[in-house]
């Protein structure tokens, strides 16, 4: 495909060539010189090669078909190569489209000053050859400036596409980022509280004999480390809640339920919220940097007063967490993994914006986020307009206003020559009708109108003759602008659906001045002003343009719906992807927080029970149960996915495998195949056999696999080391965190349900 886009071109434009000259003369039998035949064959041979590369080498070839034109041009007739001057402008036109601007502007300039000197020797006359220049000057400043719009164009794409991967590969490593950060979180709890209970009760049990007074140190300690132990995993099981799934919900009231969440664990915190309309990574920023903010405040100053304000200004959104010293004692080891201050600057720089945070004079804490709103995303930038005119549209407006002008400058025998003043208030007059023009993608309603407003000077200049005739074919020439304007309004203008109406104001302004203009001496072709004759022939004057005007407004409105098209399955496509990334770390967020409260949270309650009525044995078992189930999700949390996919129940057959391959005897029953089941499901029916087969036996085991229509049910038997103790407490967990439930027979067998339906 890329080589007939790059080939089929080439291949016309030479095949015109050779069909007009020398094909033509040559069909009508008409004499033609060998030598410059020859001439015009080796330049057409000579750019078509050039242009089949422009893609590739667009400067390369254009180097080829400068001198080849000059050949064809001096030495073939005048008139001769129509088709294959094109040549230069098509390869102009590649060179903006794939090259850097310095570049373009640099092949622009040596066109120009190559089509200036070729012209010394084509053109005799010196208006046929300023004429020509002109023109000449023109067409290249538009081939360049459309070019740069299509590198523009496809820059945008490259920068959508690279968001979009950027986005997919957030939302594949969305759940593998939580996990690791909730690891993290977790490990601070069970290294600092589970683990020093359980070391401090197995040392007062140890020396129970020698040093009797250490058990009622270890209750103490075991009764206020659990207080602690359950506080903290309350905390971060409210913190993981509070984290809204619905990423694109209004920010002030996700703020206000975040603030909720903290006040109902004892923070007093206010908010002065002013935001209206913040979405995007402006707002995801924002909404974390809180949470981040909120959570550092609960950690490291419990009970001290917190401010929360948001507000817009300049086209930022400003973001400010303040809080007073700490009124009651923080914990002995905090929830923090140490990263939070680096992670709120990434989520900050990560929008664009910037972040600053330091103590207060009083003591306290003062985080500062300025997020520009504008930045949303790359993509978002990718499509901004500039503000100043491009050099397409200063390309444009030139050809607008100069190319009708020419046609005064170009010398026709049946037409009267323009002296100079004439010349000069026509070129005025062009150059006001065309400099709306500029700003044709910011205002297009706008530049009608002053294309439209300028079409009213016309009438008062052949009213008053102060334009020979050539002048006003010239003025008249000037709709051109008038069409540009149409099909501005029709590809940027708004609303869509009202852009037609450019057509009818266009044509009937059009028609209204064409008319005035004619009836200013009273007559009206050749019959006195009556209103029969006005109406046809405003008629006569409308319908032409009007013929003129709809191709081109359908040409706009056309190329606006592809351009719409694709940003919108781009923003679609990246919005999935982010929202995918959303609902992935939210998913994993509530499927830990489940399994904290299912197991480890009531395990901890019970070291708290146990402590308070000294049964320093109970304590130790339920710490130690705690703190496998803890382990038990630290295991699962670790997993690296990047390094090595989770196994899945599929897995099952060949774990079992593995185990006779070793000497154990393992059977597997499955009645029915395996459905699709859902991700967390499916990791975890691997995990609970592989955790039940671990954990220690070695005698012979069976597991059944029973796949019900809205259930999967797991049977182990013949592993009686995990139907009680810590290995238990761990299956309980994991379990209960994605909704199923577990029994076990002290014999050895365990059956566990799972939900295959999400």
């Amino acid at each position: 495909m890329g080589v007939l886009r790059s080939w089929l071109l080439p291949a016309l434009l030479a095949a015109g060539q050779a069909a007009l000259w020398p094909g033509i003369p040559l069909l009508l039998d008409r004499p033609v010189d060998r030598v410059e035949v020859a001439a015009a064959l080796t330049a057409t041979a000579l750019a078509t090669i050039a242009l089949g590369w422009r893609r590739k080498a667009p400067v390369g070839a254009l180097a080829v078909i400068i001198p080849a034109l000059t050949l064809g041009l001096i030495a073939t007739p005048p008139e001769s190569l129509v088709v294959l001057v094109f040549a230069d402008v098509i390869t102009l036109y590649s060179v903006g489209a794939r090259r850097p601007a310095r570049v373009t502007f640099a092949a622009t300039a040596v066109l120009i000053v190559w089509q200036a000197i070729v012209g010394i020797f084509l053109y005799r006359d010196p208006r046929e050859y300023i004429g020509n220049v002109v023109i000449g000057v023109v067409v290249y400043l538009l081939a360049a400036g459309l070019g740069r719009s299509r590198r523009r164009w496809r820059a945008a794409r490259r920068d959508a596409a690279d968001r979009l991967a950027r986005a997919e590969s957030d939302r594949r490593q969305a759940s593998v980022q939580e996990r690791q950060r909730l690891a993290r979180e977790l490990h601070d709890v069970s290294a600092h509280h589970l683990t020093s209970i359980v070391v401090t009760a197995t040392a007062a049990q140890r020396l129970a004999a020698k040093r009797p007074e250490l058990a009622a140190e270890a209750l103490e300690f075991a009764a206020h480390t659990g207080r602690e132990t359950q506080s903290a995993l309350h905390r971060l099981v409210a913190v993981m809640r509070g984290v809204e799934l619905d990423g694109g919900s209004e920010l002030g009231r996700r703020i206000e339920e975040l603030v909720a969440g903290f006040v109902a664990l004892g923070q007093p915190v206010t908010t002065r919220l002013s935001v209206d309309g913040v979405a995007g990574p402006a707002c995801e920023a924002a909404y974390g940097i809180v949470r981040e903010a909120l959570t550092n405040a609960l950690r490291h100053a419990p009970g001290g007063a917190v401010e929360v304000a948001l507000r817009q200004r300049d086209g930022s959104l400003e973001v400010l967490v303040t809080n007073g010293v700490a009124t009651t004692p923080a914990a002995a080891s905090g929830l923090g993994s140490g990263r939070g201050m680096e992670g709120m600057r990434e989520r900050a720089a990560s929008a664009g914006g910037t972040l600053e945070a330091g103590p207060e004079p009083d003591g306290g804490w003062r985080v500062r986020a300025l997020l520009p709103e504008s930045a949303a995303s790359t993509m978002e930038n990718s499509l901004r307009r500039v503000r100043g005119p491009r050099l397409a549209d200063i390309a444009i407006a030139l050809a607008a206003a100069t190319l009708p002008v020419s046609l005064m400058v170009l010398p026709d025998p049946t037409m009267p020559r323009v002296d100079t003043t004439a010349a000069a208030l026509a070129t005025m007059l062009m150059a006001a009708h065309a400099l709306p023009l500029l700003w044709r993608r910011r205002a297009p309603w706008a530049v009608l109108g002053g294309v439209l407003a300028t079409t009213a000077l016309w009438p008062a200049v052949a009213g008053f003759h102060l334009l020979p005739e050539t002048a006003l074919v010239a003025l008249a020439a000037g709709i051109g602008a008038d069409l540009v304007a149409v099909y501005a309004v029709a590809a940027y203008g708004r609303p869509r659906h009202l852009t037609w109406l450019s057509m009818l104001l266009a044509a009937g302004v059009q028609g209204a001045g064409t008319l005035l203009a004619l009836t200013l001496d009273g007559w009206l072709l050749g019959q006195p002003v009556m209103p029969t004759v006005v109406a046809v022939a405003l008629a006569l004057v409308t319908v032409p343009f009007l013929m003129l005007a709809t191709p081109v407004w359908l040409a706009g409105f056309l190329a606006r719906i592809r351009r719409e098209g694709v940003v919108s399955r781009e923003r679609r496509a990246v919005a999935a992807s982010t929202a995918g990334a959303v609902e992935l770390a939210y998913a994993e967020r509530q499927r830990i927080a489940a399994g904290l409260r299912a197991a480890v949270l009531r395990q901890a309650a019970r070291v708290t029970e146990a402590a308070e009525e000294g049964r320093l044995d109970a304590v130790l078992e339920s710490a130690r149960a705690a703190l496998a189930a803890m382990r038990d999700l630290l295991g699962d949390l670790r997993v690296d996915p990047e390094r090595e996919p989770q196994p899945t129940a599929a897995a099952i057959d060949t774990l079992c495998r593995e185990l006779r391959a070793a000497g154990r005897r393992v059977e597997l029953h499955t009645p029915a195949p395996a459905p699709e089941l859902p991700p967390a499901v499916d990791v975890s029916a691997y995990r609970v056999v592989e955790t039940a087969l671990g954990a220690g036996d070695d005698g012979p085991a069976r597991v059944t696999l029973g796949y019900g229509p809205a259930d999967l049910r797991i049977t182990v038997t013949g592993v009686p080391s995990a139907t009680a103790g810590p290995v238990a407490a761990g299956l309980r967990a994991r379990v209960a965190a994605i909704g199923g439930r577990m029994t076990v027979d002290p014999a050895g067998t365990m059956d566990v349900w799972l939900p295959s339906r999400t």
